[in-house]
């Protein structure tokens, strides 16, 4: 999960550093949108998905702490995740590539794997029952 919000930190600094380049490819209503606007518009984008990545982050730290309800949180981001990927290589033609979405579908699988193993459920469960019996105490 660490690599997935990683991997998005990565997709930010690249828009930062071809800020213009995604500027440009911008469009509202079918008309490009002034400079400012464009930059406006990316910035919220841009923003809004760091925010997800830090909430994600805090996701992962509860996952850690064995919160069952965050993993099946994250099991469920992971899944929305590759759906919409798969609907935009369904209905748009969007290429998976390395250039796109084949990094983040790769990891949003392997965490799929990870999350529902027997292991996981096992953890979450001891985790779960040391916090009960320390609370009986």
């Amino acid at each position: 999960m660490v690599a997935r919000a990683v991997s998005g930190g990565f997709v930010i600094i690249t828009v930062f550093s071809r800020w213009e380049e995604f500027t440009a490819t911008i469009m509202l209503d079918g008309d490009r949108p002034t400079s400012q606007t464009a930059s406006a518009v990316l910035g919220w984008l841009v923003g809004g998905y760091g925010l997800i990545l830090v909430l994600y982050l805090g996701l992962t730290v509860l996952v850690f702490r064995g919160r069952n309800g965050a993993r099946v949180l994250a099991l469920t981001f992971a899944s929305v995740s590759i759906l919409v990927s798969f609907a935009d290589y369904s209905l748009n033609g969007a290429q998976i590539s390395l250039r796109t979405s084949l990094v983040s579908v790769t990891i949003d699988i392997l965490i799929l794997l990870a999350l529902s193993s027997t292991n996981a459920r096992r953890y979450a469960r001891a985790v779960r029952a040391a916090r009960h019996d320390r609370a009986a105490r």
